[in-house]
């Protein structure tokens, strides 16, 4: 009797051999998408994704800008490098806040440390909610090969370590936008300089009033944004945290910012807050949408904090003296 024909015939051993080649079957399909997913997702050379990988993994700039949108659109490198005649990298992503930031300090930190770091906080920054962590999908591609960033992203699930043993999840999230970093047809429309990309449109509607009140805050946001001041000390490098313009009246300061801005001066780090600041409010030309600057508007702003920048570096090298 052959060992087909015994397999066959012992139903129990007949199940565990069809259950082990599924298993076979799953584990080949995973690996083999998930190895070729990773390919394309590395081989990009433009877009979020590959903005993202080249912060993490390459960029040996002076000076980095950190933020989600509003750094992204707001702060133009070449101004910068131009003001404080260092170079520049704007690691801005759209839709990330804290975690990220701090996620891609760990990693750029492992690397090198750059001589000065911008921070662009946003409102409702510190403000407890579920989709600031699940936004940390996005770091998932590089949680393999940077042990660094692992704390953070599995602040998303306890379970992420478990889930990241199949190839393909991720960049479960991924597939279109690592179709769109390898085609041509998207380079154009995903194109950047040094990190950051200008808005176009000019925004005419009437200013926007608003009147924040107090909201629950995450601690875990609060101690990230904390060590996030605590790694750039120990690393040596100047940072400066930023509220940049929005084509909003502030009835008083969002919770966020105003506790972000405690933080900052209690840790002797230079706050610059340009909330109801008129040189932007009262020009609507200078803003895409209420929440981010234009081209016009972010060379303009770019120039005032290079040099409020540039001032307070050479105040603290005159009284270091």
């Amino acid at each position: 009797m052959t060992l087909g024909t015994r397999i066959k015939n012992n139903a129990y051993l007949y199940f565990t051999a069809k259950l082990l080649l599924l298993l076979l079957f799953i584990f080949l399909f995973d690996f083999t998408i998930g190895k070729t997913l990773r390919y394309f997702y590395f081989k990009e050379e433009f877009g979020r994704q590959y903005r993202a990988t080249y912060s993490i993994e390459k960029t040996t700039a002076d000076v980095l800008v950190f933020g989600s949108s509003r750094a992204y659109h707001h702060y133009v490198p070449d101004i910068i490098e131009t003001g404080l005649k260092q170079s520049c990298y704007n690691t801005g992503s759209p839709g990330q806040f804290i975690f990220y930031n701090y996620a891609v300090l760990k990693a750029v930190l492992k690397r090198y440390s750059p001589k000065l770091i911008i921070l662009d906080v946003s409102d409702d920054e510190l403000r407890v909610g579920a989709e600031s962590y699940d936004r940390l999908s996005f770091l998932l591609p590089y949680y393999k090969d940077h042990e660094e960033i692992r704390p953070i992203v599995d602040l998303k699930s306890p379970l992420e370590k478990f889930k990241l043993l199949s190839s393909i999840y991720a960049f479960n999230s991924s597939f279109l936008m690592i179709a769109g970093g390898n085609s041509e047809y998207f380079k154009k429309k995903a194109s950047d300089t040094k990190g950051y990309k200008p808005l176009n449109r000019t925004w005419n509607n009437p200013i926007e009033v608003r009147s924040p009140t107090q909201y629950e805050v995450d601690s875990i946001k609060i101690n990230i944004f904390k060590s996030f001041i605590e790694d750039c000390r120990h690393a040596g490098i100047k940072l400066f945290v930023v509220s940049s313009p929005s084509y909003i009246k502030y009835n008083q300061k969002d919770y966020s910012i105003s506790i972000i801005e405690k933080i900052a001066k209690k840790e002797n780090v230079c706050f610059i807050d340009f909330a109801n600041d008129t040189s932007f409010t009262n020009h609507s030309y200078l803003f895409d949408d209420p929440d981010h600057l234009n081209a016009k508007g972010s060379e303009l702003f770019t120039t005032i904090v290079t040099g409020k920048i540039a001032d307070s570096l050479q105040l603290l090298n005159r009284t270091s003296k």
